[in-house]
């Protein structure tokens, strides 16, 4: 993802870099709920 936006801002997508970086927003948010213990449960 980290990749992907780099390569959109060089090539001047702004637009892309930002859907790129919802993306791994919305991966990090998932990946800690599953792998960190006791995230969302309390």
């Amino acid at each position: 993802m980290v990749g992907a936006m780099v390569t959109h801002l060089r090539r001047g997508e702004g637009r892309s870099a930002v859907g790129n970086l919802a993306y791994l927003a919305l991966a990090a948010f998932v990946a800690w709920g599953r792998f960190v213990p006791e995230s969302f449960t309390g």
